[in-house]
């Protein structure tokens, strides 16, 4: 039996939103996203301002071990357009204002090891 294509209400344009659209779609269904603000992406939403500036929201991020992501990426052929950046976690130090470290995860080293490599 045929499944009846169904309207759905999609709220919210981030990442889980989208992808849940695209999967909707592509199951026949007909989806409508509703995002409040004016760009899509949620918490890894870039834009531009006014000035020519890109401005990165930067509240999450994800990593090539996220096999689901990484697949609709592939899905999408969207892929090779990722600009990925150097894996390292930056840290204020508390005792000294305003200096920063940092550890750096070299490619190629499995995790755990990659944080003593």
């Amino acid at each position: 039996s045929s499944v009846q294509p169904k309207r759905v209400a999609i709220i919210g344009g981030g990442l889980s939103g989208l992808a849940c659209a695209k999967y909707l779609a592509d199951a026949g269904h007909i989806p409508t996203v509703y995002e409040a603000r004016g760009v899509l992406g949620g918490k890894v939403s870039a834009w531009q301002d006014e000035d020519g500036d890109w401005i990165e929201t930067g509240l999450h991020i994800f990593f090539g071990a996220y096999p689901n992501m990484m697949n609709l990426f592939e899905e999408l052929k969207i892929e090779d357009r990722l600009q990925w950046a150097p894996h390292r976690m930056t840290f204020a130090m508390a005792d000294k204002p305003g200096e920063f470290t940092s550890f750096e995860f070299p490619d190629g080293v499995p995790a755990p090891f990659n944080m003593a490599a």
